[in-house]
């Protein structure tokens, strides 16, 4: 497990202020709940962490700046799900799962036998291998 730190982390969408400065740490095993009412700045925080917004502050992974890392490191430490995603009707439940295998396959490669055995493990894990074939439509 991570140790996930904010030391005053803002985001400001052009002039207008989204999230204020926050700070915290999470020590690994500890939960954050992230509540308040729409436009408080839940999501543009979960948004920095991820790195898809421009923030100031810095957000940290065991002691590194997730800033300073290249995007595949970053999404090894880091998973987003947007509220709304995107779902490939024609997509199984099996290849969405084994997507998160993207940052540790090389931009030509193909997911290896042990990218497949770790999704089939995740699937198991989440009692969900019912599923694995169908599809997500």
């Amino acid at each position: 497990m991570s140790v996930l730190g904010f030391e005053s982390v803002a985001v400001a969408y052009g002039k207008r202020p989204a999230l204020a400065p926050y700070t915290d740490r999470l020590a690994s095993g500890e939960w954050l709940g992230v509540i308040g009412p729409n436009g408080a700045g839940k999501s543009s925080l979960l948004r920095a962490v991820a790195g898809l917004v421009d923030a100031s502050g810095e957000v940290t992974v065991d002691g590194r700046a997730l800033s300073a890392l290249p995007g595949r490191e970053r999404a090894r430490l880091v998973a987003y799900v947007p509220q709304d995603p995107l779902v490939p009707n024609d997509m199984s439940v099996f290849d969405y799962v084994l997507l998160g295998r993207t940052p540790y396959i090389s931009y030509f490669g193909a997911p290896t036998s042990d990218d497949r055995e770790i999704a089939s493990g995740v699937l198991e894990r989440l009692d969900l291998v019912e599923f694995a074939e169908r599809f997500l439509g």
